[in-house]
């Protein structure tokens, strides 16, 4: 194998390593967020439950107060909402979609934004005793 082509493997390696440590330390970080809010059964789905995790939900909320499923995308691209959502089998009502936006710099890969994707009627929920 050339030099070429080991220094590519490598990188290759190196980027579904990076990316998946990536994607734990989100899962931990937005797990510690809801904690902190009063949520304090939510642990991530990687070190709970490996079904939970296989059906595209990322936080558990041990205690059953948190009233939605969360997957978690930490990414250059906006995520395919709709798709991910059809690969769990949740109440797409209840399937939350976080995502922090990534952006190339110089050197790394850094966090430039983050927002929440959700069912129209689920937001409409939410908003409603603001209306009154």
């Amino acid at each position: 194998m050339s030099p070429e082509n080991e220094q590519e493997k490598t990188q290759k390696k190196r980027s579904s390593k990076y990316s998946k440590t990536k994607g734990s330390r989100y899962e931990q970080q937005i797990a510690k967020e809801l904690r902190d809010l009063g949520f304090t059964g939510c642990v991530t789905a990687r070190s709970e439950s490996k079904s939970t995790d296989d059906n595209k939900i990322d936080i558990v909320d041990k205690d059953g107060k948190l009233p939605f499923n969360i997957q978690l995308k930490k990414t250059l691209v906006a995520p395919q909402y709709f798709k991910i959502r059809e690969e769990s089998t949740v109440n797409p009502e209840s399937f939350v979609l976080f995502w922090a936006k990534q952006e190339k710099k110089e050197t790394n890969i850094c966090t430039v934004g983050e927002c929440v994707t959700m069912d129209k009627k689920t937001f409409y929920q939410l908003i409603k005793p603001y209306a009154k």
